[in-house]
């Protein structure tokens, strides 16, 4: 396999010392006029460019994408009309959008009958799920030559902090898609988060075991913590989606279980989490918890939403969650009430002190390029731009990323086609943050965002900004954020052991292997069926696909 390799660099090598020579006697205009001069489009690409250089003529690019509910635009701007359309103009890109959907939802389904119809833009974001389908079909672009040839350093850096993103978009040796890194930590590690002020109120010490998590949901269910005289307050939240939501996820790592990834066992195979001894004991607690009224016995029917309703109405006093909780649903109750305080503990472990949490790979989505369009390139060039506008020592913050127009942030970012973030950010800028602090200077602070979020905390710590209580919980010094860079020093946070796209087999049986693990699991947790379900699951797990699973997961692995 190292054979191959080695010849591939160097067929992809004599390539490109071909197209430079002859490049010489043609000038360069960024790379552009190069590419968009070659009868090949794949081969376009083999041609050394400027990683931001201009085409010249412009080139036209199709595309389609999801905007969130949450985006904002500012006045006179909408998706197709704003800062970052304008810079692609300036590189020479007419960027057309074929179609334009509100949330990722409805962008995958429509993708998804695009995809069947091959009716397919030039450019398009895809899932895991997705970029297998379109590999397997022999639709897209090889962008080998493309990110060897055109990725700026910084690119080129953050694919390798997140060493299996690439290869995961990587068939058959062909890298067939840039990945969108994102730094999941911040935004997926599970914390436990508590009602501090209920804790001061009934004398409860402070969680270290999976023990005294119990024993703090049943005080608050069941000694009134609000005062109101009422049996109308419950310990523990959970959503619908167990084992796919940090709510239980962080449960589960608290009694060494690891949902929905796959993990390494003592010889060095992959083995998948959900179906590991650990899972039933933790199952068995929660089916405990919920017969002795310590959870919501609505539960099993509340998605996210409808739980921080339930939280911001003080009817809950704990929940398992990421360490942006203080923004959302935290901010709404302190603004109300200063007296309310939750604060955030590592998950504890059955033996005590902080468990290993997980967090998913730090990309879930993928940028590819249709096979046959001229100038492939342009993903390559796309990512670079993103990335220098939003990160780089050349970074120009206040105006691709964050805008205020009357009083309001606008996080202009999000109209940007691609996105590649370091996945190591959030990390980097708490460290930061907390530095400058005790500095009381930003000079250290490598990047705009954090330089605006440290002034935004100086205003707070000042009595100025009282909307900063949100931010300055998640990343202050010590903040949920300095908890899980803790726990990562630690070496106590891991990540999914498979990075590949979906194998044949889960193209297959995942989703229905998916419904009967939430099935399983919601029936014994309501107490609707014994624990001892748990190992029925499993049989029929490994019966219906799982073994077969496993078997691909590890010839994946063995073949790296």
């Amino acid at each position: 396999m190292k054979r191959n390799k080695i010849l591939s660099v160097l067929w992809i090598g004599m390539l490109a010392f071909v197209f430079i020579l002859s490049a010489c006697s043609k000038g360069e205009e960024g790379g552009g006029s190069a590419a968009g001069s070659s009868t090949d489009s794949d081969a376009s690409a083999l041609e050394p460019g400027d990683p931001f250089g201009k085409y010249d003529p412009p080139i036209q690019l199709d595309a389609v994408r999801f905007v969130g509910e949450e985006v904002k635009f500012p006045s006179g701007q909408d998706i197709k009309n704003n800062v970052w359309t304008d810079l692609y103009k300036e590189m020479g890109i007419n960027l057309n959008y074929k179609w334009v959907v509100t949330g990722q939802e409805q962008y995958e389904s429509k993708m998804n009958i695009a995809i069947a119809s091959n009716d397919l833009p030039d450019i398009m974001q895809v899932t895991p799920e997705q970029l297998r389908q379109l590999a397997d079909a022999g639709q897209l672009a090889d962008l080998t030559p493309a990110f060897e040839n055109y990725a700026s350093d910084d690119l080129k850096q953050v694919m390798e902090i997140e060493k299996n993103a690439l290869p995961s978009a990587t068939f058959d040796g062909k890298l067939l898609a840039i990945p969108s890194t994102q730094p999941v930590i911040g935004g997926s590690a599970p914390l436990l988060w508590v009602r501090e002020d209920w804790m001061k109120k009934l004398n409860l010490p402070e969680p270290n075991t999976m023990d005294d998590l119990a024993a703090i949901a049943e005080a608050f269910a069941k000694q009134d913590p609000d005062g109101n005289g009422k049996a109308d307050t419950y310990g523990l939240a959970l959503t619908k989606d167990i084992g796919l939501n940090s709510s239980s996820v962080g449960f589960f790592n608290g009694f060494g279980g690891f949902p929905q990834i796959w993990i390494e066992d003592a010889e060095g195979q992959l083995q998948f989490g959900s179906i590991q001894p650990e899972m039933k004991e933790a199952l068995a607690k929660l089916q405990d918890m919920f017969k002795n009224k310590l959870i919501d016995p609505e539960f099993g029917v509340k998605d996210t939403v409808k739980v921080f309703e339930s939280v911001t109405t003080h009817k809950i006093g704990m929940l398992i969650g990421p360490s942006w909780y203080p923004a959302w649903p935290f901010w709404d109750m302190v603004k109300e009430d200063e007296s309310v305080n939750w604060k955030s503990y590592p998950i504890p472990s059955l033996e005590g002190g902080p468990a290993t949490v997980q967090m998913p790979f730090a990309v879930s989505q993928y940028y590819v390029v249709k096979k046959g369009y001229e100038h492939p390139e342009v993903i390559v060039k796309l990512a670079n731009q993103y990335y220098e506008k939003m990160y780089s020592d050349n970074a120009e913050f206040d105006k691709y990323g964050q805008i205020i127009e009357d009083g309001v942030s606008i996080g202009v970012n999000k109209y940007s086609l691609v996105e590649v973030v370091n996945p190591n950010k959030d990390l980097i800028r708490q460290e930061e943050l907390a530095k400058a602090l005790e500095s009381e200077s930003d000079a250290d602070i490598t990047s705009a965002e954090t330089k605006i979020m440290f002034k935004e905390f100086q205003e707070y710590l000042a009595g100025n900004n009282p909307m900063g209580w949100s931010g300055y919980a998640a990343n202050g010094p010590e903040g949920s954020m300095k908890q899980l860079r803790d726990l990562n020093d630690a070496g106590k946070v891991i990540s999914n052991g498979y990075v590949g796209a979906p194998t044949e087999t889960m193209a297959d049986k995942k989703a229905t292997l998916d419904r009967l693990e939430q099935e399983t699991f919601i029936k014994i947790i309501l107490g609707e069926t014994s624990i001892d379900a748990f190992d029925e699951f499993v049989a029929n797990w490994k019966k219906l696909g799982g073994d077969k699973i496993t078997e691909e997961v590890n010839a994946w692995k063995a073949a790296r």
